[in-house]
């Protein structure tokens, strides 16, 4: 593995057992996850100390010292979401402990694939390391804006309340990259099974110019075993991504839902800080940078944790047309090699590919389109309402 993928995955889970997401423990030497008693008291401590906190935040209201002039309108928006944020991350944080013998079993059953074709590794770095670039400056931009701005009037209590901020932000972060290293791995399977496919259409097509009927054969019935093969591993990855939204629905439907209201609420806020002055026009202030710095990285994170999930899309469409290749094989090519290739095709046809939340939507490009449409045009009603009445 190289050696900064491995730092990557290392660092996001020893930060995840710190803040008590993961409550279970992965053996560092084989990699195995298990239920460990000091794992398990520890985030449960560590939840019950964030639950503690989050009840702080909202009694804070940390966002008045922020926009000072706020009213009882932009109070209740900012409330709202502050709430719906803070509930969905408890939800998500009791539903890991409800279905933790479940994950630990996924995460098993991921690193038997890896170990069965370890050049999958490979896949991952770029994924691996993108998101974790983006991931760390989003975090740490989030922490610091709000620091550079009330660095003049900071306060015990706010101090208070912009450290539980940041927890929360670290909880959905680590959350999200979870499920993101997940189906980054299903999606370098995908890649592999189409490399091995293009290979074997090539040595089938190359079958059609041999006319040594022996070797043909040979030839072509282990190809068919190479099909038979891939297919089986395609069930198999299916299977798992099934188990996984299955497991993962309460956690992806709560976690949409928080980026689908900080949408909205930054939006809003930007706004706001437009209409009250708080943005200097200045663009090459420290404040402006700062701030520029961190709306790209947030926009450049959740595409990175959302386009994962069309990019696995893409490769099984990819698939799809490459086992729909044989119809143009020669009519000499063997029998057995053409019904391996059936059957393959008939088993994506019974079972597509789908990335179902709860079975309430598909994750794809079309939802992530409507999703933001969606999301532009609640913010302008927010602020359409803004100028209207205030």
């Amino acid at each position: 593995m190289s050696v900064r993928v491995k730092f990557v995955l290392l660092a996001n889970y020893f930060y995840g057992r710190l803040m008590g997401v993961i409550n279970f423990e992965i053996d560092s030497r084989t990699g195995r996850a298990r239920l460990t008693k000091v794992a398990t008291i520890y985030a449960a401590m560590m939840n019950i100390l964030c639950f503690g906190l989050f009840a702080l935040l909202i009694k804070s209201r940390i966002w008045d010292s922020f926009l000072g002039r706020l009213n009882e309108f932009h109070n209740y928006v900012f409330i709202t979401v502050m709430t719906l944020r803070i509930s969905c991350v408890l939800v998500t944080m009791l539903n890991r402990w409800w279905q933790r013998k479940q994950i630990i079993q996924l995460l098993n059953q991921f690193r038997r694939l890896v170990l069965e074709q370890p050049k999958v590794i490979r896949m991952w770095r770029r994924g691996v390391i993108s998101k974790w670039i983006t991931g760390t400056i989003n975090e740490l931009t989030q922490m610091f804006i709000p620091l550079y701005a009330l660095r003049a009037t900071l306060t015990a209590s706010m101090a208070l309340g912009l450290s539980t901020m940041c927890v929360l932000i670290a909880l959905l972060n680590i959350i999200i990259s979870q499920y993101y290293f997940a189906v980054l791995n299903v999606h370098g399977h995908y890649v592999l099974c189409n490399e091995e496919l293009r290979l074997i259409l090539r040595e089938t097509q190359s079958l059609e110019l041999d006319y040594r009927k022996g070797v043909s054969d040979l030839r072509s019935c282990a190809l068919a075993d190479r099909i038979d093969s891939l297919a089986l591993r395609q069930s198999a990855l299916q299977t798992l991504l099934h188990k996984m939204t299955r497991i993962f629905g309460i956690q992806i439907l709560c976690m949409g839902t928080v980026i689908y209201i900080s949408f909205i609420a930054s939006l809003y806020s930007a706004f706001l800080a437009i209409k009250y002055k708080m943005i200097n026009t200045n663009f090459f202030t420290w404040e402006n940078q700062l701030f520029f710095l961190g709306v790209c990285s947030y926009i450049a994170d959740v595409h990175i944790s959302y386009s994962i999930t069309y990019y696995l899309e893409d490769q099984y469409e990819k698939m799809r047309q490459l086992v729909m290749q044989y119809s143009s094989f020669a009519p000499t090519v063997d029998r057995r090699l053409t019904t391996a290739f059936e059957s393959f095709q008939l088993q994506l046809v019974r079972d597509p590919q789908k990335l179902s939340v709860l079975g309430l939507y598909n994750m794809n490009r079309k939802i992530a389109i409507s999703m933001l449409s969606s999301m532009v045009t609640y913010s302008l009603i927010l602020i359409q309402y803004d100028i209207k009445n205030y």
